[in-house]
């Protein structure tokens, strides 16, 4: 215990987190290959289906679960890791998983792209002033995605994180803890689903279980849990917050049986 306690008061990663150690745990036929593959599949297959969900829901309900901001956020992290895991992948020997990772952050970038377009189409009220022009709604939009991609790099670049490795768990503690502040200052279900929140607590077990997650599995010098605790507090309360997200969702009222916006049923409840 006194070791936990000096480590969250004055203790840092001894470990790295570099270019390597993706090609020691995820090269075919290292030792913990299996293990290390099926913790990036768990983390890719929920960080996809965190945006897949508010698609349908943007298109059944006109409304997101997501800030504006957030959406903004997620454009200019996953359009830094297109170019961050591409030069890494030209850099290593076309090594797959670098490839494979670029590949799906530009997925992530066409869903972000698409919710921004949906924000500015239908969340007009919810996002701008009423008079806002389309101009202007665009200008404010370019101008977040500009302030963040700028932070963001400069963040990279002061951890000495040529893998977005050790900034990119930031996308998982935002994902977990902000959509349900957002639907509790919102008060109504519309543009969430109950399912959502369940992938939100899915989301942080994945990310912050001290067993198999992606970060830990690939980078254990600096990820596991002797020497970085502070992450696993993480973990507890992203944990705490996703499940106070569900339970947030099931005190509010149900959704209307007709959606006005669209007038159909929604499609998620």
């Amino acid at each position: 215990m006194g070791y936990f306690i000096a480590m969250l008061v004055s203790g840092y990663p001894s470990g790295d987190c570099l270019p390597e150690n993706f090609l020691q745990h995820l090269t075919p036929g290292a030792p913990d290959f299996a293990f290390t593959l099926t913790a990036v599949i768990l983390a890719v297959a929920f960080g996809l289906l965190v945006y897949i969900i508010p698609i349908i829901l943007t298109e059944t309900e006109h409304i997101q679960p997501y800030p504006l901001w957030l959406h903004c956020f997620y454009w200019a992290a996953d359009f830094m890791g297109i170019w961050v895991f591409l030069d890494a992948f030209l850099k290593y020997d076309l090594f797959y998983m670098f490839g494979l990772l670029a590949l799906g952050e530009a997925i992530w970038v066409a869903m972000e792209t698409y919710c921004l377009q949906r924000a500015m189409t239908y969340e007009r009220e919810l996002n701008w002033k009423p008079d806002w022009s389309f101009r202007q709604r665009l200008t404010n939009i370019i101008l977040l995605v500009v302030v963040f991609f700028v932070g963001l790099n400069l963040l990279r670049v002061e951890l000495h994180d040529p893998t977005m490795w050790k900034f990119w768990i930031f996308t998982q503690v935002l994902i977990t803890t902000v959509p349900g502040l957002e639907l509790e200052r919102r008060g109504y279900r519309l543009g969430n689903a109950r399912i959502l929140n369940i992938v939100f607590i899915c989301v942080a077990v994945v990310s912050f279980n001290p067993w198999c997650n992606m970060w830990m599995a690939i980078a254990p010098d600096f990820f596991s849990l002797e020497v970085n605790p502070w992450y696993y507090l993480m973990g507890i309360v992203c944990t705490f917050f996703a499940l106070r997200g569900v339970v947030i969702y099931e005190k509010l009222p149900e959704k209307p049986a007709i959606v006005e916006a669209t007038g159909k049923k929604p499609l998620l409840k």
